[in-house]
């Protein structure tokens, strides 16, 4: 249930941040210019830009309470009470907690009468889409990395298009009738300008990132997120061939001319005749219910990719499957080893002495683990990346346990993100952030982990009376 709402939580905040962005970027380039007949047009989209801030904003504060009820694993009433501790130690619970102060600014500058302080609410925008990205996939090699940077790229492209869209479907063609087609032209090739120019950078920005989350063309097909990917690209092939029809077929009869003497026009006249053969000659006078038509079908249709997008949000990428669909004997650095009898695999009998086991969670703790191993203590957060549960690690043999944490290629649970592209452990090398004597207590927290109700307290200590 959590993961469908923050699945929703992140639909609604994608469409309202990018009516922001598409919003504020239609008002500068296409209703700037001085005509009496844009006045209501106007003053509509700030509310709705102002509107859809305050959307935003209030998604945000609620994704924060859900993300911290997924992490500590308590009711949603008691979860509120402990998102102070998520924004203060997580790094999720820290961005959410910045987007959602610079969106509290951003509804308060939207709310003013002076232009210059109006336009700031762009870059706050623009900043609530790069936390966006922070709190995405994107970010699974650091915050400062070109995937981030190409993730960002990509939703501020997609939202000047779409949000685009969503501002002239709610604040400008609602009023189509009583604006001139001289008018409704002009607003329509200005932004069929600026939404061409988004499309190619979404296409070439979403190939990167299809390529980094899916490392192979097979796992479009193979993967839930290479599906979803797929679905996703024929809905923008949906809304592009609508935009194709607009620009070239319905804005020329707005400015009572023929059709347009560019490549893309040829084309479209091209195309058009080969799934269909040509009909009667739009009118001038039916082109502005035409264009409200078309737009308003466009933006329905945004609509269905911002959901999967929202879904690709919470499904494992298709790299995490690189283990899975890979053979064994492809896997290089990897010590084969027998299904059975795990402790003679090792090299030698490996004894650790008796270690502090509570020494061993706050070693646990500072390198942080948590973030990606579960295990049977309430108060350790929610993993928010793939690792194996840890919760029978008592089960194993102390040698393995050494040998898992300073060599972790020697043996890989196979599972969805445990190994990266070259069927590597992802666990990180912590061999420059532990002596011996952190690497003793460690494994002695990891032994004590089914042999007490709280990890926290050693395997001998007596139970707290209640």
């Amino acid at each position: 249930m959590t993961l469908v709402a923050l699945g929703l939580l992140r639909g609604i905040s994608l469409v309202a941040l990018a009516t922001v962005i598409g919003g504020l970027v239609l008002e500068w380039a296409a209703l700037s210019v001085r005509i009496h007949e844009l006045g209501t047009s106007r003053a509509r989209l700030r509310s709705t830009i102002t509107g859809c801030l305050v959307l935003l904003a209030l998604a945000t504060m609620a994704e924060l309470v859900f993300r911290t009820q997924a992490m500590s694993r308590a009711p949603l009433a008691t979860a509120v009470v402990q998102v102070p501790e998520v924004v203060a130690r997580t790094h999720v619970g820290a961005v959410l907690a910045v987007r959602t102060g610079m969106l509290v600014l951003g509804v308060l500058l939207s709310l003013t009468a002076w232009p210059a302080l109006r336009a700031l609410c762009l870059p706050i925008a623009l900043g609530s889409a790069l936390t966006m990205s922070l709190t995405g996939h994107a970010a699974d090699w650091g915050d400062v990395t070109t995937s981030v940077a190409i993730d960002w790229a990509h939703a501020v492209a997609a939202s000047v298009w779409t949000g685009g869209l969503f501002a002239l479907a709610l604040a400008v063609l609602p009023a189509h009738g009583r604006l001139p087609p001289a008018v409704l032209g002009l607003i329509g090739r200005r932004f069929s300008r600026i939404a061409g120019c988004c499309l190619l950078a979404v296409v070439a920005t979403g190939v990167a990132n299809a390529w980094t989350q899916l490392g192979t063309i097979a796992r479009l097909w193979t993967t839930t997120y290479g599906q979803l990917l797929l679905l996703k690209v024929a809905l923008v092939a949906v809304v592009a061939s609508l935009g194709a029809v607009n620009r070239y077929h319905v804005l020329p009869r707005l400015a009572g001319g023929r059709a347009g003497r560019g490549v893309g026009a040829r084309l479209f006249r091209v195309f058009r005749l080969l799934i269909r053969r040509p009909g009667r000659r739009l009118r001038m006078e039916a082109a502005p219910a035409r264009l409200f038509r078309f737009v308003a079908g466009e933006a329905m249709v945004v609509l269905a990719i911002f959901a999967c997008t929202a879904a690709l949000g919470e499904v494992s990428p298709g790299r995490h499957t690189a283990f899975e669909h890979r053979p064994a004997s492809h896997i290089t650095n990897i010590t084969p080893s027998p299904r059975s009898g795990e402790a003679a695999r090792i090299a030698g009998t490996v004894t650790t002495p008796p270690g502090d086991a509570m020494r061993g969670r706050a070693i646990f703790m500072r390198l942080r683990c948590f973030v990606c191993h579960a295990v049977p203590d309430d108060r350790m957060p929610t993993p928010s990346k793939p690792g194996p549960n840890l919760a029978g690690a008592a089960r194993h043999h102390p040698g393995y346990l050494v040998e898992s944490i300073v060599n972790p290629n020697a043996k890989i649970v196979d599972g969805p993100g445990y190994t990266d592209d070259r069927g590597l452990s992802t666990m990180p090398d912590y061999g420059a952030q532990m002596t011996v004597r952190d690497l003793v207590d460690l494994v002695a927290f990891l032994k004590s982990l089914d042999e007490s109700a709280d990890p926290g307290r050693p395997p001998s200590a007596t139970p707290p009376p209640r």
